[in-house]
């Protein structure tokens, strides 16, 4: 069972994940690359960017106002150790595709955090895209 001071981890860790969300799908990229560590990167298949300058910029080509949509993060499993953590997390990603909700994309989040005062921040996220195979 945890602890109170384990369950306040956890739900911190959670709430940046879910922060995560919101500030991405709303395009507020200068807030969003704030929860990463100065040094934090993003892992998508053969891409990994680093810093929050070039996470900026990252997200505002591959997430422009027509291609945004709502992220769904759900089974999150966080696990603390002091002051790093690791999460992971399913995903589904949905657009408007002719006027109907698509989900488009779909996977896992694996995630390294850290402690930053009172607050988590990301150091890694890798993105992995559920592709079918067995």
């Amino acid at each position: 069972m945890l602890d109170d001071a384990a369950l306040k981890d956890e739900f911190a860790v959670t709430r940046t994940l879910a922060m995560y969300c919101h500030l991405c799908d709303d395009g507020d990229f200068a807030r969003l690359v704030e929860l990463f560590a100065p040094d934090g990167s993003v892992a998508f298949g053969e891409e990994v960017v680093t810093g929050r300058d070039a996470l900026t910029t990252w997200f505002a080509l591959r997430q422009p106002p027509e291609r945004r949509g709502k992220h769904l993060v759900m089974n999150t499993i966080v696990d603390v150790d002091g002051d790093h953590a690791t999460a992971v997390s399913d995903y589904v990603f949905l657009r408007l595709v002719d006027g109907a909700v698509t989900p488009t994309i779909a996977g896992r989040y694996r995630d390294r955090l850290r402690r930053d005062g009172a607050r988590w921040v990301i150091e890694r996220r890798d993105i992995e895209i559920m592709n079918g195979a067995p």
